[in-house]
C-alpha cells in the first residue's frame, strides 16, 4: 500500500526534545552502577563472613580432635594402671593378653609401643636378667639374649620389662630409662607427681615422637607426699607415641582449605612461662598441597590474615595449637567480580534500552503529529501496526495474502519485508498449521471467520526453516469497505524455555525434599522435631523404637517431656528455656546441648539415653522449634560398671580390695565421729595356708581363699564389710556396734567359722586364723592408724600362739586379738 508520509516535524521550541531520553538513560546508568557496587561489596562481605565462620569451626575442631586423641592414650595407660593395682602380680602373659584384648594397635593409631618399666636394684641385676631369659610364657624359646642396657654399674635400674608389641621394638626391651637424661627427667616428674607425664619431643626411628609415663606404686599406707611416693615407687607404664601417626587422622580433613595447623611444645606446665627460649615444633600440617608455608621459625608471617591459638595440657606439658590462613581479598573472588560485571553490563543495557525506547516514543509522537495531517486510514494503520507494539502484527486479506508486517513480525519470522508482504501467509507455517489458518479465514461468501478474536498456540516456521511455537490471534476489520484480518503474533520460545526451567527447578526441589525425608527416615539416631512449646511434630523410625511408641499416637499430641519424669523433666525444660533465652540473637541452628536422661517408654520400661537438644530458628532469628537427637547408652554404662568392678574388687574372691576398704573405712570414721559411735577393724591372717598352697597347688589354695571369703561374708551382717588385702590377709570392718564388747563376740564367731574343716574336691582341709582387733577411737582415728593397730595386734597373736598351740586352746585365750597398741613402730611382716 502506498504511503504519502514525509519526514517528522521538528519539536516546537522550548520542549526538551532529545534531552529527555538522554537524562533518563543517564539516571538508569547511575542507579544501576550504584546497585552493582553495593551488591559487589555485600557479596564480598558475605564471603568473608563465611570464610571466618569456617575458619573458626576448623580451628575449634582441630583443637578438640587433638585433645580427644591424647586423652585416649592417657585413658589406655590408666586402664593398664588399674590392672597393676588390682591386687595380684601382673605376669608377662597377663600384660600381653590385656594388650591384645584392648586391640591397641587398631584403636590407638600413633602408639609405637606400650611398656612396663620396673625398678631393679643393682645387686639384683644378675638374678633379674636370668629370670627374664627363662620366661617362656609368651615365647617358647624365652629371651636368651636379654640384658639391661646400656651396660653400666648403677645402684638402681629402671628396665623395660614388658614390651608390646615386641616385633620391631626389640632394641627397647631391657633398656634402662635412667641411663639418658630426657627419659630420666620425665620419669622423675611422673614419680614425684603421681600423675601421667609427657616428655619433650624425641627422635623415634628417625621420626619425631614423645614418651608418656604413668607411675606405679606398691601398696603403702599413704603416698600423699613426694617422699612417700618416692619410697613406694616400683616402676611405671610407658607409651611411646609417633606424633606424625598420632595426629595423622586427628586434624579435620579439608584438603581444599588454605589452612595450616602447627602444634608446638612449650615445656612442662610449671616452667612453660618462665622464659623458655624456643618452643619445640611437634607437627605442622597444611590443608592444601599448594598452600605455601605460613610459618618460619615457628611464627606466622606478617601477611597472615588470621591466627587461632589454643593451649592444651598434655600430661604435665603445655602444647600450643595454632591454626593460620593466608590473606584473601574476597572482593576479587569470582562471584563478587561476576556480580559487579553483570550488574554494570545490565545497567548499561538498560540505559541504552531506555534511551532507545524514549527516542522511539519521541519519534512516534512526532510521527503521530505528521499523520494527523494526512489521510486517516494511512495514519491509523502506520501508528497502530508499525511502531506501537513489541508483538508481531500482520494484516491479511481474504485470500491469505500478507498486506503488511511490523518490524517485530519481520524479526520473529526472519523474513525481510520484500519477501513477506504480498506473499501468502502459508509460507510462515508448516503444512498442517497452514491448512488450519486457511480454515479460519472465510470464503468470499462468508460473513465472519468461525473463531474471531481468539488466540491459538501452534507451530510456525522461520526463514531458515526452523520451527518454533507462537501464539496467534486473528481479528477482522473493515478498510475501505473491504474485510481484512489482523494477526497478532507472539513468540513463545523464551516463555516455554522459562517454563521448562521452572519445571526443572521444581523437580530438583522435590528430589531434595525426598532426600531429606530419606535421611530423616533412615537415620540410626532417634530424631524428634518439636515446636516452640516442646510439642512433638515429627518422629523418625529410630525414635519410635527408642521411645516404644507410634508416630500417630504422639505427633501433635504429646511433648517430649511426657517421656521423662522428675529431675529429667526439669533438666529438659531448663535446656529448652536456655535455648529460648539465647536464641533471639542467633541465626540458623544454635549449638546443641547434651544431657544424659532416663527415657521412659510407653511400656513403662526405662532406657538411659544421651539427648542432644538444638534450637531451630526462623528467618528473623526467633526460636521456631527444637531438634532432639538421642541414642541408647545402656552398653556404655555397663562397661563403666565393669571397669569400676575391676578397680575396686578382688579378682579372685570378688571381695572389696584395699582401695574400696580404705574409702569405706574413711566414711565410717567420719560417720562414727559425728555420731560418737564405736567401730572395730578385724585384721585376719590365715594359719597353715602356705603348706596347703605348697602341697596341693595354687588352684586348691585359690578355692580355700574363696571358701574363707564365703564363710566370712556368711557370718557378718549386711552393714559390715569384709575385704581381701592380698595373699591370705583379710580385713573385717564392723559398724553400728552397740558396744565395744560386741566386736569380741563377732571375732569369736568368725574364728569358729574358719575353724570348721573345708571340703575341697576330694580333700578335707583345715585352716586356722590369727586375728587382731583395732577399735575406734582407742586404737586410732585415721585409716592408716586403725590398719596399723589391727595388723600389730594380729602379729602379737600369731607370735604368741599360732606356732605352738592348736586352734581350740587359742580360742580359749582371753581374746589376745583385741589389741589396742597404737605404737608407730614398723609393721611386722609374718609368714603364713
Amino acid at each position: 500500500m502506498p504511503s504519502t508520509l514525509s519526514g517528522p516535524e521538528p519539536a516546537p521550541p522550548g520542549l526538551p526534545g532529545s534531552r529527555l531520553p538522554l537524562a533518563l538513560a543517564a539516571a538508569l546508568l547511575v542507579l544501576g552502577t550504584g546497585v552493582s557496587l553495593w551488591a559487589w561489596q555485600a557479596s564480598a562481605s558475605f564471603l568473608a563472613r563465611q570464610a571466618d565462620d569456617e575458619f573458626e569451626r576448623y580451628s575449634e575442631l582441630s583443637f578438640h580432635n587433638i585433645d580427644q586423641r591424647v586423652q585416649h592414650q592417657l585413658d589406655l595407660l590408666a586402664g593398664f594402671q588399674a590392672l597393676f593395682r588390682a591386687g595380684t602380680a601382673v605376669s608377662r602373659e597377663d600384660f600381653h593378653r590385656f594388650y591384645t584384648d584392648q586391640r591397641v594397635q587398631v584403636r590407638f593409631p600413633g602408639l609405637l609401643a606400650l611398656q612396663y618399666v620396673q625398678i631393679v636394684a643393682g645387686a639384683e641385676r644378675p638374678a633379674f636378667e636370668t629370670a627374664v631369659r627363662a620366661d617362656r610364657s609368651i615365647t617358647p624359646a624365652g629371651y636368651p639374649d636379654f640384658s639391661i642396657h646400656p651396660p653400666s654399674e648403677r645402684g638402681h635400674y629402671l628396665v623395660v620389662t614388658y614390651n608390646e608389641p615386641m616385633q620391631g621394638k626389640e632394641p627397647a626391651f631391657g633398656h634402662d630409662h635412667i641411663a639418658d637424661a630426657p627419659r630420666r627427667e620425665v620419669v622423675e616428674r611422673a614419680r614425684d607427681s603421681g600423675q601421667a607425664q609427657a616428655s619433650a619431643p624425641v627422635q623415634l626411628q628417625q621420626r619425631p615422637g614423645l614418651l608418656l609415663c604413668l607411675p606405679l606404686y606398691q601398696r603403702a599406707p599413704s603416698i600423699e607426699t613426694v617422699a612417700q611416693r618416692r619410697a613406694a615407687f616400683t616402676g611405671q607404664l610407658s607409651a611411646v607415641l609417633l606424633l606424625s601417626d598420632l595426629l595423622r587422622d586427628t586434624l579435620p580433613s579439608r584438603g581444599d582449605a588454605p589452612y595450616q595447623v602447627q602444634v608446638t611444645d612449650h615445656g612442662p606446665i610449671d616452667t612453660a612461662h618462665d622464659g623458655m627460649p624456643q618452643p619445640a615444633l611437634l607437627v605442622t600440617r597444611s590443608g592444601s598441597a599448594g598452600t605455601p608455608a605460613l610459618w618460619a621459625d615457628g611464627r606466622p608471617p606478617p601477611l597472615a590474615q588470621d591466627l587461632r591459638q589454643h593451649s592444651l595440657d598434655v600430661a604435665g606439658r603445655a602444647w600450643a595449637i595454632q591454626v593460620a590462613r593466608p590473606q584473601v581479598d574476597h572482593r576479587s573472588a569470582p562471584f563478587p567480580v561476576l556480580l559487579l560485571a553483570g550488574g554494570l553490563s545490565i545497567s548499561l543495557l538498560l540505559a541504552l534500552l531506555a534511551a532507545r525506547l524514549s527516542m522511539l516514543r519521541h519519534r512516534a509522537q512526532g510521527l503521530a503529529r505528521v499523520m494527523s495531517q494526512q489521510a486517516r486510514a494511512n495514519a491509523d494503520r502506520l501508528h497502530a501496526v508499525f511502531d506501537s507494539t513489541v508483538d508481531g502484527i500482520l494484516t491479511i486479506d481474504r485470500q491469505g495474502t500478507v498486506l503488511s508486517a511490523n518490524r517485530a513480525a519481520l524479526a520473529i519470522f526472519g523474513h525481510p519485508q520484500a519477501q513477506l508482504v504480498g506473499h501468502s501467509v502459508n509460507r510462515l507455517m508448516p503444512l498442517g498449521a497452514a491448512a488450519q489458518i486457511s480454515q479460519w479465514l472465510p470464503s468470499a461468501g462468508a460473513a465472519r471467520p468461525p473463531l474471531p478474536g481468539q488466540a491459538r498456540t501452534l507451530q510456525a516456521r522461520r526463514a531458515d526453516g526452523s520451527l518454533f511455537p507462537i501464539e496467534l490471534g486473528i481479528s477482522d476489520m473493515q478498510v475501505d469497505g473491504q474485510r481484512q484480518y489482523v494477526g497478532l503474533v507472539r513468540d513463545l520460545s523464551q516463555a516455554q524455555a522459562a517454563q521448562a526451567r521452572i519445571d526443572a527447578a521444581g523437580q530438583a526441589l522435590r528430589a531434595a525434599n525426598e532426600l531429606r525425608e530419606a535421611v530423616f527416615e533412615h537415620a540410626a539416631f532417634a530424631l524428634v522435631v518439636m515446636d516452640a512449646q516442646g510439642l512433638i511434630q515429627a518422629l523418625n523410625p529410630a525414635a519410635e523404637r527408642l521411645l516404644g511408641c507410634r508416630v500417630g499416637d504422639e505427633v501433635g499430641r504429646q511433648p517430649l517431656a511426657s517421656f521423662l519424669d522428675g529431675p529429667d523433666q526439669a533438666s529438659l525444660q531448663a535446656v529448652l528455656q536456655q535455648h529460648r533465652a539465647s536464641g533471639q540473637a542467633a541465626t540458623g541452628h544454635s549449638r546443641g546441648i547434651e544431657r544424659t536422661l532416663q527415657l521412659q517408654r510407653r511400656d513403662s520400661s526405662r532406657v538411659p539415653s544421651s539427648v542432644t537438644l538444638s534450637a531451630l530458628h526462623d528467618s528473623a532469628g526467633a526460636v521456631s522449634g527444637f531438634l532432639a537427637i538421642a541414642y541408647d547408652i545402656t552398653e556404655h554404662q555397663r562397661l563403666a560398671q565393669q571397669l569400676s568392678q575391676l578397680a575396686y574388687h578382688d579378682g579372685l574372691t570378688g571381695l572389696p580390695n584395699r582401695l574400696r576398704l580404705e574409702d569405706h573405712l574413711q566414711q565410717a570414721i567420719a560417720l562414727a565421729g559425728r555420731r560418737h559411735e564405736p567401730l572395730a577393724l578385724l585384721f585376719i591372717d590365715l594359719d597353715r595356708f602356705k603348706p596347703i598352697n605348697d602341697q596341693h597347688g595354687h588352684a586348691v589354695g585359690d578355692q580355700v581363699l574363696c571358701e574363707v571369703a564365703r564363710r566370712l561374708q556368711a557370718s557378718l551382717r549386711a552393714a559390715d564389710l569384709v575385704a581381701r588385702l592380698g595373699g591370705d590377709e583379710f580385713v573385717v570392718l564392723l559398724t553400728t556396734l552397740a558396744s565395744q564388747e560386741d566386736s569380741l563376740l563377732v571375732a569369736d564367731k568368725l574364728m569358729l567359722a574358719l575353724a570348721e574343716p573345708m571340703q575341697i574336691g576330694a580333700l578335707t582341709l583345715q585352716v586356722g586364723a590369727s586375728m587382731g582387733v583395732a577399735r575406734y577411737p582407742e586404737s586410732g582415728n585415721t585409716v592408716a592408724e586403725l590398719l596399723r593397730s589391727a595388723d600389730a595386734a594380729m602379729y602379737q597373736v600369731k607370735q604368741a600362739g599360732r606356732s605352738t598351740q592348736p586352734l581350740q586352746p587359742l580360742l580359749a585365750l582371753p581374746r589376745p586379738w583385741a589389741g589396742t597398741d597404737r605404737s608407730d613402730k614398723a609393721d611386722p611382716q609374718p609368714q603364713s
